[in-house]
């Protein structure tokens, strides 16, 4: 047997796991030979896949794994963070065994002090001097001010120690990625016709991984502005902990999900059946539940897609220097379609280490066309928010995911990216604008008891404004949204009298939505008036 070290390549990272390659190369004779790549981490056994090159005739006869057990993680940086943990701890084993040493010295003293009050007789039968005295109690007082201040500085030492084994504790904690010391090791039997360079190349999933998409979106708009871009910055945020650090890999995140690949959701009858009240019966203090419920079946779909080739090298080339200063643009990823899923390759190689810390790299920046109006919905706040609509013209999914709001430099909030396809719009709120001002009052309410003819029926009439103001020094497109009162009663009736102007939309729950251009200095009012019919005996609840 022979160990082989087999070094990181790639890294392909899923929604919930990762895709390692290895590679190495060795100089083998002519015949068959068992290839061992150690240390390992704890993958998906059945995901494990072997290629190779060689000379002419060279065979790959069986790819198996077995475990190494360890008693302690192999990895040298653990190792290091292992040999510093020890030092540390035996460091407070020998600081406690002096603080042991110097509470029995203390007590001595404070016992040798307790047979002091036999002095006076000493003195009295001539065996003592008044001076042996005096140095007796200058040696206690000075030991005893010695030890206390030695105490101090011992209490003050195991208490650092102690802040550095937690520190290093948890360091180890977070590289560690699994408490289990144990590894994997790959055994690849191979059959050379010839002697020769033998290249392997080793790929497995490791679980503990995972990516997801953040945005930032940032707008410079003047105040004249209705239409513009926004630049968009797709960064995709990665988190590990498989056990083993990524070190100077090619990075690619995939938008495939090979758990769900596989797995074809199956609709049930949808039966109606006439409602049954529950049978009331007496608590029981203990029951059973009847039955289990079903459980869903998933299967984790294979790896299908071979890896790339080795990610190019970036040119390394020179310019002039010049003598002013411009602004640095940032390394994006390039995007390859595979199936139906998309590949961002990062454009450099990176280091992710097993803590489960947050590392993110940037997919890419594009300046995205958008329109802008203005929203506000009265009924529920009187404000007027700016809205971007954005037409994602690039040929990338955008995935959903978090985005901080940069308006004009200055930092608004966050918001949310629904998935968005290519060709797709999607719409962002960007924050409170006040220079248009929403007001909405009701201006009628008027109550009619009915006729003779009527007994019974209350009938009442409502009526709202809202009056719409830019005080912006340009045009705004301003979008309204209001609602009118739906009946959910049979003997509830309402009846709309008129509205005005008519609304752009009005759909069928009676949310009502107005659009238009508002000049600078301008006002647009609307108004619409309702009634609702009750019967005298009928409390309505929903009114306001």
């Amino acid at each position: 047997m022979i160990d082989l070290v087999a070094s990181m390549r790639e890294v392909t990272v899923y929604a919930d796991r990762a895709l390692v390659a290895r590679r190495g190369n060795i100089s083998l004779e002519a015949g068959e030979h068992e290839l061992r790549i150690n240390d390992l981490p704890q993958f998906l056994r059945e995901s494990l896949r072997a290629a190779g090159e060689g000379p002419q005739g060279t065979r790959i006869l069986n790819v198996d794994v077995t475990t190494a057990f360890h008693s302690r993680p192999p990895e040298s940086e653990l190792q290091s963070l292992l040999q510093e943990l020890e030092l540390l701890r035996q460091n407070k084993q020998l600081l406690e065994a002096r603080q042991g040493a110097l509470n029995d010295r203390r007590q001595w003293l404070r016992a040798l002090g307790e047979q002091s009050r036999d002095f006076a007789k000493g003195l009295a039968q001539g065996q003592m001097k008044p001076q042996d005295c005096a140095d007796f109690f200058r040696f206690t007082a000075e030991q005893a001010l010695q030890d206390a201040e030695a105490a101090q500085s011992l209490d003050i030492q195991l208490k650092q120690v102690q802040g550095e084994i937690d520190a290093k504790s948890r360091e180890l904690q977070h590289k560690q990625g699994s408490p289990d010391p144990d590894r994997l090791a790959a055994l690849i039997t191979v059959d050379l016709a010839q002697a020769g360079e033998f290249s392997l190349e080793l790929s497995y999933l490791v679980m503990g991984a995972s990516w997801h998409p953040q945005y930032d979106v940032r707008v410079q708009k003047t105040a004249e502005q209705n239409d513009g871009q926004v630049e968009l910055t797709y960064v995709g945020v990665v988190q590990q902990f498989t056990g083993e650090r990524w070190e100077n890999v090619g990075l690619s995140l995939s938008t495939a999900r090979p758990s769900l690949a596989a797995v074809l959701p199956e609709l049930e009858p949808w039966y109606l059946n006439v409602y049954t009240p529950p049978v009331l019966r007496a608590p029981m203090y203990a029951a059973s539940p009847q039955g289990a419920p079903r459980m869903a079946r998933a299967m984790i779909a294979g790896q299908t897609a071979e890896l790339s080739a080795a990610m190019a090298e970036a040119a390394n080339g020179t310019e002039e220097e010049v003598a002013y200063s411009v602004t640095a643009d940032v390394a994006t990823a390039t995007v390859e379609q595979t199936g139906t899923a998309l590949v961002f390759r990062a454009g450099r190689s990176v280091d992710i280490p097993s803590d489960n810390s947050p590392h993110k790299t940037t997919i890419a920046r594009d300046n995205l066309p958008c329109t802008f109006d203005y929203v506000s919905a009265p009924a529920l706040d009187e404000h007027v928010h700016l809205r971007a609509t954005i037409h994602n013209t690039t040929d990338r999914i955008l995935l959903n995911g978090d985005a901080s709001i940069f308006l004009s430099g200055e930092y608004v909030g966050t918001t949310r990216v629904e998935t968005t396809a290519p060709t797709e719009t999607f719409k962002m709120f960007l924050g409170i604008d006040d220079g248009i001002k929403v007001k909405r009052e009701l201006i009628e309410r008027s109550v009619d008891k009915g006729n003779l003819l009527q007994a019974g029926v209350r009938r009442t009439t409502y009526a709202y404004r809202l009056l719409v103001h830019n005080y912006a020094p340009a045009p705004r497109n301003v979008v309204i949204k209001d609602h009118l009162p739906v009946s959910q009663h049979e003997r509830i009736k309402v009846r709309v009298l008129s509205i005005q102007p008519a609304p752009k939309e009005r759909s069928k729950l009676e949310v009502l939505t107005w659009e238009f251009a508002l000049a600078s200095n301008a006002e647009q009012q609307i108004e619409y008036r309702f009634t609702v019919e009750q019967p005298q005996d009928v409390r309505l609840t929903g009114l306001k």
